[in-house]
């Protein structure tokens, strides 16, 4: 049986690790808009950490409501994308936005068919909210990616 604190704990492993992942890319970063964009998601990352968090830790919900949706916690133990990062030495601020795209990717799917899976009106809002961000996350590392490669101009 897969229980609500199962899914936050997820989630929150899934925030912490994307947080890793643009602080390493701010670190590397060779020019200041990319670095300022990367510290920027690492504090939207640790903000959703700390909410998650702080459903978890509050005894407001019962923990070990069932989450029938097993997709969910299938998604996050076979696929490499929501996985712990493990970062390769060569590994420059594109390859570190390639995977946050899949990451990101994955997030908003995880967080709409969590938002499907609850019971409880402010979890559903709360989970469809994450999903937006993370949607809205997944299109600004994607506009980043495309302006590093030279896809696109500064204009759009």
């Amino acid at each position: 049986m897969n229980t609500l604190k199962e899914l936050l704990d997820i989630a929150i492993q899934a925030e912490i690790d994307a947080q890793k992942l643009y602080r390493r890319g701010a670190q590397i970063a060779e020019d200041k808009e990319t670095q300022q964009f990367l510290e920027q998601l690492v504090m939207e990352e640790v903000r959703h950490e700390n909410m998650l968090f702080n459903i978890r830790e509050t005894g407001m919900y019962d923990l070990d409501v069932e989450i029938p949706n097993e997709e969910i916690f299938e998604m996050a133990r076979t696929s490499h994308e929501t996985g712990q990062v493990n970062f390769e030495p060569d590994w420059d601020v594109e390859k570190i936005l390639e995977v946050a795209l899949k990451r990101e990717f994955n997030a908003q799917k995880r967080y709409a068919a969590a938002a499907e899976s609850v019971k409880d009106d402010e979890l559903i809002t709360l989970f469809r909210n994450l999903a937006e961000e993370e949607g809205n996350h997944h299109r600004k590392v994607e506009r980043q990616y495309n302006l590093l490669k030279g896809k696109m101009g500064k204009e759009l």
